[in-house]
Formats: C-alpha cells, structure tokens, sequence
C-alpha cells in the first residue's frame, strides 16, 4: 500500500528554487526533486534526516531546476528523471543559447531515465506518479506522492508559470491545469517549484478558489 511521504522543503541557487526531499518514512529510501543549486546544502540534509536517496526527479529542464544535477549525482550515484520531451528540448544546442540569454544560465537536460505521462517511481513503498503538464515547457510535469502534488513552474500559489520563454505556450498551460490537475482531489497540497505567493504551499480547494487564473481562465468557460 502506498503511503505518505515525508517532505522537506529548503531553497536553492540563485533563482530560489523550492527543492524538496521527499522520503518514505518506513524505508528511508528518498527522491530530490528540483535541486537548484548549493548541493553541499541539500547532502547535509539527507545525511541529517537518514535519508538514502536513490532519484533525482526534475519537474523541467529550465536551469535554474536543475542545476545541481549532476553535483548530487557524482556524490550519490542517483539517477536523473526527467521527461522525455524537455530531455530532448534542453539538450538541444539551440535552447541551450537561448535558454542563456532568457535566464542567464544554461545546462543540458540530461537524464538517465526519460519519463512519460503516467509513468510512476518507486521510492521505498513510496508510489510517485508522474503527470504531463506542458506549458510552462514542452516536458514539464508534476509529481504525485500520495496526497502531495509537486508542481514545479506550472501552478504557483495564487499564479501559473511563465509561457513566455522558448517552448512555452499559455494556452497548452491552462489546459493542462485545467485537464490534468484540478481533477485531484480538492485536499491535495500544493507544493511550487519557487515561493511567490502569500505562502509556500497551499491545497487545490484554496487554488480553485483564489487563483485567478483558475477562477478566471478555466472555470469561467
């Protein structure tokens, strides 16, 4: 039977990205999602919360999200998952020049593991599940561990994502909110990939409720 997981949010890098550590609280075994920089800072963690890592799980390419990648994967022997479309996307040397003067920074999306809608990863008796999101990216995605949805840049707290940089699209990101995640359960938490709202985190009831682009874009239809 799947089980909660146990979440630990600190923020990384220069863009202050919301990386989380999530871990299953029978086994110990773990995931890093979004690790955004200062690895020194996300290996103090697991070491002082026992926890054994085993996937780095981005939910996009863009740098900022990515950019410790392949620190904590020497340092840990991880493997990285990303979706298959932003994998492609990101190693492309094209974006890559453009990714540089969008952001500032760049990095190829590599990853060991290419995901696919629906796909799911084990993590101890942890069952996470991975849901297409595009918009924000063409491979962006959001993870599902038990009653937790881990958003990254599609769904912030009171906003959506940006779809103005290379790859973007503002009509495919509504529609993947609207197809793929007000769907879920209304008490499942929402957990960004940066802090720009009123709070860190909030629930879909509050979102369906509050954000506008929510309330405004998809439920006015």
């Amino acid at each position: 039977m799947n089980v909660e997981p146990a979440v630990y949010r600190i923020v990384t890098g220069e863009y202050q990205v919301n990386t989380y550590i999530l871990s299953c609280p029978e086994t110990g075994e773990g995931a890093i999602i979004d690790p955004g920089g200062d690895g020194n800072k996300i290996l103090a963690l697991l070491k002082e919360k026992r926890i054994r890592a085993r996937y780095i799980l981005n939910t996009h390419g863009h740098a900022d999200h990515i950019i410790a990648n392949r620190e904590l994967k020497k340092a840990l022997d991880l493997q990285i998952c990303m979706h298959e479309e932003d994998a492609a996307f990101f190693s492309r040397p094209d974006i890559l020049k453009t990714e540089e003067k969008e952001l500032g920074l760049s990095t190829p999306g590599k990853a060991d593991i290419k995901l696919k809608d629906g796909d799911t990863i084990t993590v101890g008796k942890l069952t996470i599940r991975v849901i297409h999101t595009p918009g924000h990216s063409p491979g962006s995605v959001c993870y599902l561990a038990g009653g937790s949805l881990f958003t990254g840049d599609t769904l912030f707290v009171g906003d959506v994502g940006r779809s103005d940089l290379s790859g973007g699209s503002f009509a495919t990101l509504l529609n993947s909110i609207k197809e793929k995640i007000i769907v879920l359960p209304l008490d499942t938490k929402i957990l960004p990939g940066h802090d720009y709202g009123e709070t860190p985190d909030s629930t879909l009831a509050w979102e369906m409720e509050e954000n506008p682009y929510i309330t405004d874009f998809i439920l006015a239809e």
